[in-house]
């Protein structure tokens, strides 16, 4: 066969078929041009200038055409494997080029078939540019036929002569990604990867080949008064130029309206269907309560030091003005599950308060998808695992493509032991949001639970790439991954940097299997075992013991931390449902499962 393999797609230059578990894609001969000099450069950087000369020889070109090519050929590549993962194969390295990264075969007579092959694809291309050029009567191409429906809704413009409504267009913006997240037929890229933009200066093309989507949405939002101005533009990311735009004003009872209508023009220039109706849990609240909602999701979202306190304080103050909005009691649900997982105290008041905010949010609006996720989290952290897990279930039901109920069922997955099922569901969360560290993480957690640990290390590093400052957990996971890849020089660098204390003792203690380190590491696994309290660290102690092969140590320390965290009865942050989730996921526990001890351990699944 005259081609080439590509991880598990097989690929036909001379066709222009790329064939998969997917299924099969047509390429445009220009985009097989793009996928053909990467793959014989396959692991090396080719620069924007190598390609750019290779694939337009005599013709002045933009950047612009190679950032669709590749845009255009990551969304192909996908379908036909089936798979998101095949999305990030295909690399750019800013100021650098790209780097195809995975297994590349050639068939026979390899080299010479793929010099014809690339030749071929570029002149293919240059006989259609020269037809297209002299048949100005040709239809022009569908939005559809160039891309799978994706969008990314951007943070819209503060337009206020104060700047100071970041909030309020922040809430607009993010109200319309919500109300386009609920069409079946259109990928939208969730608020963190979108949002993550605010401050740099890219265009447009930049981002959405970074988020891989083929059609983006701006706006700016001036509030003056009881009036409000929204200015939207839907721009087609491989012309640049605008597919619909509009601008509304309209009085500030109008709002919640003129959303529905810009998610609903925007999803009608996309041939795509809206399904549900209005935003679930979205009361017509007076514009007070509406802005104190947005707010508080403004300080939520943020996260900076005493940021979940004042969300709190803004949602309070929108139910009070408010008693029937729903969004905002869950939303307050939310924030005090964050403040609980913090706190020590015996009486766990802000547990107590999640719970009553969520079930006040499901009996306002039991269709309110996000209120069940918060009313079942708060179940199964308090030990009542069949009220969680009926919730949870009507989450599923109503919101089952929602971030936040994609996380739950990972968690769900995970406590069944289909660790496959939890690596697929945070592929499907990092697809929407492909620039958040946190998803990148979890999803590098769930790798080397599954044993997958190159490409777990990859999404690690990826992490690092997103957020240089992420917090100590992915560092610990760069840790673990390494150790079980035996590249312990690696091991020991990525221990050194972590914060002295806890994290760094764990790391060392692992690095028991370095014959110049064992007494550090002996050291070290004694100052864990002197930690008083901490569940956590004692589940790590054992992993440690399991990891040096001494299992009857570590099967007693587990033992210990679940008879601590059942006369807990939920007052502690490391609470139950962590402890299985840990469980599960370690690859350090992992030679213990065969230990008929171990299913003491494991609560047996539904």
């Amino acid at each position: 066969m005259n081609g080439f393999q590509f991880e598990e797609l097989r690929i036909d230059p001379l066709t222009g078929e790329v064939a998969g578990p997917g299924g099969r894609e047509k390429l445009d001969p220009k985009v097989m041009g793009v996928l053909a000099l990467m793959a014989r450069h396959a692991g090396q950087v080719v620069s924007r200038e190598q390609l750019l000369s290779h694939l337009w020889p005599d013709t002045v070109v933009t950047d612009d055409a190679l950032s669709r090519c590749f845009s255009e050929l990551r969304r192909q590549l996908s379908h036909a494997g089936g798979d998101e993962r095949y999305r990030a194969l295909l690399e750019a390295l800013p100021k650098r080029g790209y780097r195809l990264n995975g297994k590349v075969t050639f068939h026979s007579r390899k080299r010479r078939v793929l010099a014809i092959a690339i030749a071929a694809a570029v002149l293919i291309a240059a006989i259609v540019a020269l037809l297209l050029a002299r048949s100005p009567d040709l239809p022009e191409a569908s939005p559809q036929a160039a891309t799978a429906n994706s969008i990314a809704v951007l943070p819209f413009l503060d337009m206020s002569a104060e700047k100071d409504q970041a909030y309020f267009s922040d809430g607009i913006a993010e109200d319309i990604l919500n109300r386009l997240s609920q069409s079946e037929n259109l990928r939208v890229i969730s608020r963190t990867s979108s949002f993550s933009f605010r401050d740099e200066s890219l265009d447009v093309p930049e981002i959405a080949e970074r988020l891989n989507v083929a059609y983006v949405l701006e706006g700016s939002v001036r509030k003056s008064g009881d009036r409000i101005r929204i200015t939207t533009q839907l721009i087609d990311v491989s012309t640049n130029a605008h597919v619909w735009s509009e601008a509304y004003d309209r009085g500030l009872d109008d709002l919640f309206a003129t959303q529905d209508e810009i998610a609903s023009s925007v999803a009608n220039a996309l041939h795509a269907e809206l399904s549900g109706g209005k935003l679930s849990g979205r009361v017509q609240v007076s514009v007070d309560a509406y802005e104190r909602f947005l707010q508080g999701q403004y300080f939520y979202n943020r996260r900076a030091p005493g940021d979940i306190e004042l969300a709190v304080k803004y949602f309070k103050e929108a139910v009070a003005i408010e008693p029937q909005y729903t969004r905002a009691y869950a939303a307050l649900a939310g924030a005090y599950s964050l403040l609980a997982s913090e706190d020590n105290r015996p009486e766990m008041p802000f547990r107590k308060l999640q719970g009553q905010a969520a079930r006040k949010a499901v009996e306002l609006d039991p269709r309110l998808a996000v209120a069940h996720a918060r009313l079942s989290q708060y179940y199964y952290h308090i030990g009542e695992r069949a009220k969680g897990t009926e919730h949870y279930r009507s989450a599923v039901t109503l919101g089952p493509d929602d971030p936040l109920i994609l996380g739950f069922s990972s968690g769900e997955a995970i406590r069944r032991g289909d660790i496959d099922k939890a690596v697929s569901i945070w592929r499907q969360v990092v697809a929407k949001d492909p620039l958040s560290p946190t998803s990148r993480g979890n999803l590098a957690n769930m790798l080397l639970a599954n044993g997958q640990l190159e490409e777990a290390l990859a999404e690690n590093r990826k992490v690092f790439e997103l957020h240089p400052d992420a917090g100590p957990k992915d560092k610990v996971d760069a840790v673990k991954i390494l150790m079980l890849l035996g590249r312990y020089d690696e091991a020991q660098s990525a221990v050194a940097q972590l914060p002295k204390g806890k994290y760094q003792d764990y790391g060392l203690a692992l690095l028991h299997r370095v014959p110049a380190r064992r007494a550090e590491s002996d050291a070290a696994l004694k100052r864990l075992e002197a930690e008083d309290g901490d569940l956590g660290i004692e589940v790590n102690v054992a992993e440690v013991y399991a990891f040096r092969g001494l299992h009857d140590e570590a099967f007693a320390q587990l033992t210990t931390t679940q008879k601590t965290l059942e006369a807990a009865k939920g007052t502690q942050p490391y609470s139950p449902i962590y402890f299985q989730r840990d469980l599960h996921l370690s690859p350090f526990l992992k030679p213990l499962h065969n230990d008929p001890r171990w299913s003491a351990l494991v609560e047996r699944p539904d």
